[in-house]
């Protein structure tokens, strides 16, 4: 019966020995992969909302920017200045709100732009992008850049002057 009761132990202690998560040895080179990846996020702002049309009354907004950020650090910079590597692709739809038939009003514009940013502030983006089936407005894309993200500070209809 002693032996019995061992046996049980012993097994038992296996088991959970076994069964325990050990470490993966990564190699170094997948360790400096996922701080890269850390470095330059991939994200996404969501794009909601009432904008004054000044030919259509009221249009609704719907759609988002997805993005990627990312600091370079180059010696060549000044001091305390970082240069940010932005990558933005806007898809949105433009809708009138006084129920107007018109043809699809579709947004979307893809950009890459280098933009030097103080360690401690900030720098502002402005972008247009056309809208299918409208020659009179453009898009305005107020964008908030730090060495930390990006946001969008402002977005309006901007009449085109010809």
């Amino acid at each position: 019966m002693k032996n019995l009761f061992v046996i049980i132990v012993a097994f038992s202690f296996a088991l959970i020995v076994g069964c325990q998560e050990g470490m993966i040895n990564e190699p170094a080179n997948s360790l400096e992969k996922r701080i890269i990846d850390v470095n330059q996020n991939n994200n996404v702002i969501p794009l909601c909302c009432q904008l004054n049309d000044p030919f259509a009354g009221i249009c609704g907004l719907n759609g988002s920017v997805s993005y990627k950020h990312k600091v370079i650090d180059r010696t060549m910079n000044p001091r305390g200045l970082k240069e940010v590597a932005l990558h933005l692709e806007l898809q949105a739809t433009l809708c009138s709100s006084l129920g107007m038939i018109h043809p699809e009003w579709k947004i979307k514009g893809i950009s890459d732009d280098n933009i030097n940013v103080s360690e401690d502030g900030m720098a502002l983006l402005d972008k247009s992008y056309e809208i299918t089936n409208r020659k009179d407005v453009v898009l305005l894309v107020r964008y908030l850049v730090t060495t930390d993200g990006i946001g969008v500070s402002g977005v309006s209809l901007v009449e085109i002057e010809n």
